[in-house]
């Protein structure tokens, strides 16, 4: 951190990077999002089978917190995510997670892990479930990017028959911005 001393006694905090401390990570409006329960009191993202993936822009990586994204995919297909940031403004750590939070094993035949600069393809070959796609700031700065969120379903589901009670009660009172349910 810089302070910058003007005239009339003037004083400005900046980063290293010359933006202000103050404004330093401007969260996204998929907020709040930063935990597993935050994310699961929110209606899971899909696609119509052929119709995807599903492009979620103007999110915000923040240093110290988590984005967590809730999906749900049909029986049997290809489900994950590819996240696509400017790879100048610092390093992004994706994660694929199973319903409870814990890692999906990415091993298998036609699993995809790709990692790198600018970057990131995470797809399990076969999946039937919800799962969540977490992303995290690797470095100091807010990193925006874009996930190119791959969740095939075969009909169009209401958010309602997906998800919890308490996350269709959020719903209905459009607690939510943004995407909602099968798009």
């Amino acid at each position: 951190m810089l302070v910058t001393l003007g005239g009339a006694g003037a004083c400005r905090a900046h980063q290293e990077d010359g933006i202000p401390a103050a404004m330093a990570c401007v969260d996204d409006a998929w907020e709040d999002d930063d935990t597993l329960e935050q994310a699961k009191s929110t209606p899971p993202l899909s696609h119509i089978y052929n119709h995807g993936p599903l492009v979620l822009e103007g999110r915000v990586a923040c240093p110290g917190d988590a984005d967590w994204i809730q999906a749900w995919v049909d029986c049997c297909h290809p489900a994950g995510a590819v996240v696509r940031w400017d790879a100048s403004r610092g390093p992004l750590e994706v994660e694929l997670l199973d319903s409870s939070g814990h890692p999906i094993p990415l091993s298998g035949p036609g699993d995809t892990v790709q990692r790198q600069p600018g970057e990131i393809r995470l797809l399990r070959a076969e999946l039937q479930s919800g799962f969540f796609v977490r992303v995290r700031a690797g470095g100091a700065a807010a990193v925006p990017y874009t996930v190119s969120l791959t969740a095939p379903v075969f009909v169009h589901r209401m958010p309602e028959d997906l998800v919890e009670p308490s996350a269709a009660r959020a719903l209905a009172q459009g607690r939510r911005g943004g995407p909602i349910g099968c798009l």
